[in-house]
């Protein structure tokens, strides 16, 4: 069932937490405390096929905006002798983001005491994250490396003592996200020839070439093809890729760059988006610089390119990197999160390796390991076959990270509630 919260601050013209100047709603403090306080009610209160769900139950909540729930469970549920069986599981999608507030009288806002302000008080402010990791009962987060990463203080955003006393605990753990089957190259509607293991050399290649008809490509079927797809920001390591463009169009003749393509997608920062364009623009016919995204697109760059480049200086999970493998498309990701999860490098061996791991971001690293990567496709493209072979057979879908997530409720279900 799904339930919608009404009222007049929920409802907004532009997104759902920015405003069409890009800036955060001045009032998403109270719209997100609404959401959390009307979580907890709901399942006492409201009749839902003739009856209320009652008090047993799991709340699973997402990140800083719901990051009130496990705080009320613990400080205003639990303290009356309610919701005694139910549980509260939160997960991070994101650690870099953590609802960080100035100005915050805690106590009159959200209807708690001192003790409870104590838990969502970092420095000077408001932290909901904070508050919610410390009152959960068990946290999770979208990949294994990604669940140790944000206990260093490199990956913690200043909250890597707090996640550590979570894993201390034996209460933090990391659950690959999983993909949606209609990302299988057997079925998809969006390519413009569907393929499988057993034909998809032929369908790759052809779906190369209706790729480069749709950008504006030349229709050669000999170049290699580099995608991106992702937003436009330092994140994502776009600085880097843009500073490689130039070596990967020059031929100097050692039979690898200049027999390039490269196709890069998405939203995001001004500078990025003018870097794209540029790009476009001084490689004609060799780049194409989408500033938008389509998610048609994204299926056929998935079909259609030889490589997926991911620069992110961090990614928590990353959802690209496992499409692209289905498609047969070998990723060139940064050895972070849940990209190092998700793509078995090739130092692993021909028979498993996905793909290629870049040890940390710098502009001659991300050329070393394209360079491997392209040599690789030129020179020895049996052993790109074999790898493209292993990508296909990965198996990314949600059944399996279901059953991890079915896991980690039994655990929090026996282990006693998070008293405070």
């Amino acid at each position: 069932d799904y339930i919608f919260v009404d009222h007049p601050c929920i409802q907004r013209g532009a997104g759902l937490y920015n405003g069409d100047d890009g800036r955060e709603y001045h009032d998403n403090l109270l719209r997100f405390s609404l959401l959390s306080a009307a979580a907890m009610e709901a399942p006492l209160v409201l009749h839902i096929g003739g009856y209320p769900y009652g008090e047993k139950v799991v709340f699973i909540a997402n990140d800083w905006q719901a990051g009130l729930v496990p705080v009320y469970l613990c400080y205003k549920y639990r303290q009356q002798n309610r919701y005694r069986e139910a549980r509260c599981m939160y997960v991070i999608h994101n650690l870099g983001y953590q609802g960080q507030y100035h100005g915050v009288n805690a106590c009159d806002f959200f209807h708690i005491d001192h003790k409870a302000v104590g838990d969502i008080l970092l420095g000077n402010c408001i932290n909901l994250t904070k508050g919610a990791i410390i009152c959960s009962d068990r946290v999770l987060t979208v990949s294994p490396n990604y669940a140790w990463e944000i206990q260093t203080k490199e990956g913690g955003f200043g909250l890597d003592d707090v996640v550590k006393g979570k894993a201390n605990g034996m209460r933090l753990a990391g659950i690959l996200n999983g993909i949606d089957d209609c990302w299988n190259p057997a079925i998809d509607t969006k390519i413009a020839r569907t393929f499988s293991l057993a034909d998809f050399e032929e369908g790759k290649r052809f779906n190369k070439a209706e790729l480069q008809k749709r950008l504006g490509l030349r229709q050669d079927p000999d170049v290699l093809v580099v995608g991106f797809c992702g937003r436009l920001t330092w994140q994502k390591g776009v600085d880097v890729l843009a500073d490689c463009i130039g070596w990967l169009m020059d031929d100097t003749g050692n039979g690898v760059t200049g027999r390039v393509q490269l196709i890069m997608m998405g939203n995001g920062e001004e500078k990025y988006a003018n870097a794209l364009r540029w790009a476009e623009g001084q490689y004609g016919g060799r780049v194409c610089g989408f500033v938008g995204f389509e998610p048609k697109v994204e299926h056929q760059m998935m079909a259609g390119c030889d490589l997926f480049i991911m620069p992110s200086r961090y990614e928590p999970c990353g959802l690209p990197q496992m499409y692209a493998q289905v498609y047969g498309t070998l990723p060139v990701v940064h050895a972070t999160g849940g990209l190092k999860d998700s793509v078995r490098d090739i130092s692993e061996g021909l028979e498993v390796a996905t793909g290629f791991h870049i040890p940390y971001i710098a502009e001659d690293k991300v050329k070393g390991v394209l360079w491997t990567a392209m040599e690789l496709f030129f020179k020895h493209p049996e052993e790109f076959k074999q790898m493209q072979r292993n990508a296909m057979h990965s198996d990314y879908y949600w059944p399996q990270a279901m059953d991890q997530y079915e896991q980690n409720f039994d655990y929090m279900l026996y282990d006693p509630a998070n008293q405070r």
